[in-house]
């Protein structure tokens, strides 16, 4: 019987995740890769494939850890504006805790979309996905009497872009109370009648 070497599959994604998020996908040479997993060549390419597969299951996790979030958000608020507001603050202001400020997928999207990679492809179809639920939220505030300063199909597209803006300008501008008021304006635009 040949020995088996047994890992945790979710914890090497994890913490393979962590790494491409710092790093991107063409930063990362396998070397590193597979320090940071603490597995053999082998291991990982009879579990994973290749480098990319593991990428690909890292975006999956990092996509379904924002939807997670979102929806820790919703349960720990009494409205969807709450929601999310809690949601934009706490991802622009407590950013520096992640390894990289700047959201993985769009990271993915800058990095390999001139290469026509389809991971690339799959962050913009995960980016779209966190789209809909924004506008989820909004259709549900809409619904519940909250005046809207634009339809929520339009609106989701504008709380992303701004999302992503603020996650960025957060790397130039580290003042936390800065920050906190540029998350206040962009959410008072939203709603500005």
């Amino acid at each position: 019987m040949a020995n088996s070497i047994k890992f945790d599959r979710d914890q090497v994604i994890d913490k393979a995740q962590r790494l491409f998020w710092q790093r991107g996908f063409n930063g990362t040479s396998m070397r590193d890769l597979l320090q940071t997993v603490n597995l053999r060549p082998g291991s990982l390419y009879a579990s994973f494939g290749d480098k990319e597969t593991l990428y690909h299951d890292a975006l999956l996790r990092y996509a379904a850890q924002g939807q997670q979030f979102l929806a820790q958000c919703q349960a720990d608020t009494a409205t969807p504006i709450a929601a999310l507001r809690q949601f934009v603050r706490l991802q622009v202001l407590h950013a520096e805790q992640a390894p990289s400020q700047v959201c993985m997928l769009v990271k993915t999207v800058a990095e390999l979309s001139a290469e026509g990679s389809k991971l690339a492809l799959l962050a913009k179809s995960l980016l779209a996905e966190m789209e809909l639920a924004f506008r989820q939220l909004l259709q549900q505030a809409q619904a519940q009497g909250v005046y809207l300063s634009a339809p929520p199909e339009r609106l989701s597209k504008v709380l992303q872009a701004q999302i992503i803006g603020l996650k960025t300008y957060a790397q130039t501008q580290p003042d936390q109370t800065v920050l906190a008021e540029m998350v206040e304006d962009v959410l008072a635009t939203l709603l500005q009648k």
